[in-house]
């Protein structure tokens, strides 16, 4: 019986899709509107989204009493930002749907909440979206990313997230927009080293290697920290990819090369960097470098 409940629900769900495609989703999100979606990828999503509240609503209402805390959090945190990806990650893959419904289909207002609440929110629940790794959400992501959204710490996000999907689309569009000037830049530069790829590295490298102003310069000597972290090339998904070793090669180098041309807050990056790199190449570079 339950079994014909819910098979009938996801029917009716489907219907009411096929008959009216936007009458359930009526507003936007909390980071895109629906419309910044290429036509096919928001009626796939609105779908999905149709598809999963109606098989598994607990997902739905568990986001929704997070988002009901988050002013009650902000107000008594203790860093900059609430912590909502670690708060998130508790809902494991069913999340995903209910994630993406909130940050570019439908989600309550901002009502009341305060800067630090409402950036926590928007960029906390990309970020948690990143974290699963699911190639459903690269029309999101990439619709941030070549949409107007302000924000740093969102951008970044989103440039991180979809950084972690990981293919070569992703990594040559990260590229491209890496490039393209304007106030948006340095943050899909601070969040590209997610994808760890060659060609991710050699642009980080690049920029470095300009000598870029200093503000800059600590943004990118982090990112080239995320794109060859010994840490994460040794994870189970990275530890087979036969570029670790080169993409690791390539951020010891350019930060290396960094950390004797800048002083200060830069030359201090560049260093934690290096030990976050832990290339095997670099006490051969290091070596190098002295003898010069």
């Amino acid at each position: 019986m339950k079994t014909r409940v819910l098979i009938s629900s996801l029917v009716l769900a489907g219907l009411a899709l096929s008959t009216s495609p936007r009458a359930a989703f009526a507003g936007e999100g909390v980071v895109i509107a629906p419309s910044a979606l290429r036509p096919a990828d928001r009626s796939s999503l609105e779908a999905q989204v149709a598809l999963a509240r109606a098989s598994n609503p607990a997902s739905f209402q568990q986001l929704a009493r997070v988002r009901a805390q988050v002013a009650g959090l902000d107000a008594t945190k203790r860093g900059r930002l609430v912590p909502i990806p670690k708060i998130l990650a508790s809902m494991g893959r069913d999340a995903l749907l209910p994630m993406l419904e909130q940050i570019a289909v439908s989600a309550p207002p901002r009502g009341a909440m305060t800067d630090t609440a409402w950036t926590a929110w928007r960029a906390g629940l990309i970020e948690a979206v990143g974290a699963l790794r699911d190639s459903r959400a690269a029309p999101v992501l990439l619709a941030i990313l070549q949409g107007g959204e302000a924000d740093f710490l969102v951008v970044r996000a989103a440039a991180a997230a979809y950084g972690k999907l990981g293919s070569d689309d992703v990594a040559n569009e990260l590229v491209r927009l890496s490039r393209v000037r304007g106030p948006r830049q340095t943050a899909i530069l601070a969040g590209m080293g997610h994808c760890r790829r060659a060609s991710v590295a050699n642009e980080l490298a690049r920029v470095l290697n300009h000598r870029p102003g200093a503000e800059t310069a600590v943004l990118v000597a982090r990112s080239l920290g995320d794109v060859g972290s010994a840490w994460a090339w040794e994870t189970p998904s990275l530890s087979s990819n036969p570029e670790g070793a080169t993409v690791r090669a390539i951020a010891a180098q350019s930060l290396l090369d960094a950390y004797l041309s800048y002083d200060g807050e830069v030359r201090t990056m560049t260093a934690k960097a290096l030990m976050v790199v832990h290339a095997p190449s670099t006490s051969t570079l290091v070596s190098a470098a002295r003898s010069t």
